[in-house]
């Protein structure tokens, strides 16, 4: 019976379109929960505990439970708009009586339709109360039917009021006999299956369970048939989740409660409830995918965040080292430009200046010329590297003899200052298929270099030394170094490791020129270095590059 009463008020619930309600019963000085739903049981102590003495008053009324501070606070929790008490049934001059309490999250949820329409739910549900004593789980008059041998599921099966509930239902409500066969089934729950409801009738309910499902139902089931101590917990209830198939072979999952109807001590039937959650499952399905996705997608976006600051700083960078190569070329501009102008314009003012001095500045001016002239070509061959507009004209030649051109023409800033320059070559000729001309280029900007930032007295030393497919040339010097640092850059155009007092010439272009070259001859190039010690650059040139 208590598990009809339950039934019955999920039913008002469904129908009253109510977010939770329960039924209390009253005594003089307690309370007891029978049935809830939507909130925990224990939600409703405090409430009623003041709805206690308002039924030692005779006043449980609407208005009267709205003055209540302990309802002010629960409707300030659960954000109720509605609510609606019946009471149900009363005895003993009223020292026991039975309230129906519904609580709704919409302002005009009771109104004169709905509360029409649930009436003759709540007529059933008090003639169940009337008939239901709490201190047994049937009435007295059917535990007295019981006792003469009346057969209680029988009753079940035929009472008009359950078959009420059944039709009320929108879930799948159903009586299985004590061999696991449909002996009834609602209307709406058949269909859920695409069956009649006397389809069913006689079936057993494994028959209906996908394959792959059957083991465990039929776990579930011996559970519920098994005597288990634990279930009295839980008021003897199994849930579990069932995947059954419908008439035209669809998979549909429900959420069964189940609960077995002894007599006895045997167990005369089963009564369930299931309520499809085969839309919920795919929602779960569909919001974990979404999950995923927003997973990869976040994933994908902070990739490409890190990206953008990476480009960011990258496009910073290349703007600052632009920056810097037009003010040196501008500086390197104008230092030739104003030797030029200035020994030009002295020749000019000057028609009685004597020819060795006129002789000595058309010297000047003419070097000066020549620096400007490979500033520009520097320039312009970068250009036409980045451009692809540069083919390399190979020829074979003797590399022993383009390294001592090299050094030949640095001899003058080498002797300047007086740096000490050894050398180590193979004793033979040493002939490599390359562009001749841009090779010189190569070696001589190198060796041009270790001159330049190697101080007065140094040592530069140049190892020549033929591998096995390759031909390595080593330059190291004792000269101002380069900070670790600034070494992966040293081959990026514009850059000029910073040199604080030191006004040492150039673009920055040279060794981008030289790293360029080496790469269209498939070659490799490094640099290893150490500041006021000295730097090494190692060249690897394949000995037969004619491809």
């Amino acid at each position: 019976m208590l598990e009809l009463i339950k039934n019955t008020l999920n039913v008002i619930g469904k129908i009253s379109q109510s977010s939770s309600g329960y039924l209390v019963k009253f005594r003089t000085t307690e309370y007891q929960i029978l049935s809830s739903f939507g909130e925990k049981e224990e939600v409703y102590n405090i409430l009623n505990n003041s709805l206690l003495q308002l039924h030692n008053t005779n006043k449980i009324c609407i208005d009267e439970i709205n003055k209540l501070a302990s309802f002010k606070k629960l409707n300030k929790t659960f954000l109720w708009n509605s609510f609606h008490v019946k009471k149900l049934f009363s005895q003993e001059e009223d020292q026991d009586a039975y309230y129906l309490f519904l609580f709704s999250k919409g302002k005009e949820t009771y109104n004169e339709d709905n509360l029409f329409a649930i009436q003759p739910m709540i007529e059933n549900l008090e003639e169940l109360i009337k008939n239901y004593d709490i201190n047994f789980e049937y009435s007295k008059e059917e535990a007295s039917r019981s006792s003469k041998g009346s057969n209680v599921n029988f009753e079940l099966k035929n009472n008009v009021f359950l078959k009420s509930i059944f039709d009320a239902s929108e879930d799948l409500v159903f009586i299985l006999d004590q061999n696991g066969c449909f002996e009834s089934v609602n209307d709406y729950g058949a269909a859920s299956l695409d069956y009649d409801a006397k389809e069913l009738l006689n079936t057993h309910f494994i028959e209906l369970v996908a394959s792959k499902n059957k083991q465990e139902i039929a776990k579930s089931f011996q559970k519920i048939l098994d005597e288990n101590p634990s279930l009295k917990l839980s008021g003897g209830l199994v849930t579990f989740e069932a995947i059954l198939i419908s008439k035209f072979g669809n998979e549909i999952i429900f959420q069964i409660n189940c609960k077995a109807i002894r007599k006895n001590e045997k167990i005369v039937s089963v009564i369930g409830v299931g309520k499809n959650i085969t839309e919920l499952r795919t929602f779960e399905e569909k919001i974990a995918d979404l999950n995923n996705r927003l997973i990869e997608a976040n994933r994908i976006i902070s990739v490409e965040r890190q990206r953008a600051k990476r480009q960011s700083a990258i496009l910073a960078e290349l703007n600052k080292m632009k920056n810097e190569f037009i003010s040196n070329v501008s500086h390197e501009l104008r230092t030739p430009l104003a030797s030029i102008i200035g020994f030009s314009e002295t020749i000019s003012s000057d028609p009685n200046m004597p020819e060795e001095m006129k002789r000595e500045f058309n010297e000047i001016i003419l070097n000066e010329g020549k620096r400007l002239a490979k500033l520009i070509n520097d320039v312009l061959d970068i250009s036409r590297l980045e451009g692809g507009q540069i083919e390399l004209s190979k020829s074979e030649f003797n590399i022993i003899e383009i390294i001592n051109e090299s050094i030949e023409a640095n001899r003058k800033i080498i002797d300047s200052k007086e740096i000490t320059l050894t050398k180590e070559f193979p004793s033979e000729n040493i002939m490599l298929t390359a562009d001749k001309e841009k090779i010189f280029v190569v070696l001589n900007s190198l060796i041009n270099n270790a001159a330049k930032f190697t101080l007065h007295n140094g040592r530069i030393k140049i190892t020549a030394q033929s591998l096995y497919k390759e031909f390595e040339i080593t330059i190291s010097d004792t000269g101002v170094g380069v900070p670790e640092k600034d070494i992966p850059l040293i081959f990026q155009k514009f850059y000029r490791v910073n040199r604080p007092g030191a006004d040492v010439p150039g673009t920055g272009l040279g060794l981008v020129f030289v790293k360029q070259i080496v790469d269209l001859h498939k070659g490799f190039i490094s640099v290893q270095s150490e500041v006021n010690k000295g730097t090494t650059v190692i060249i690897k040139l394949p000995r037969d590059s004619k491809n």
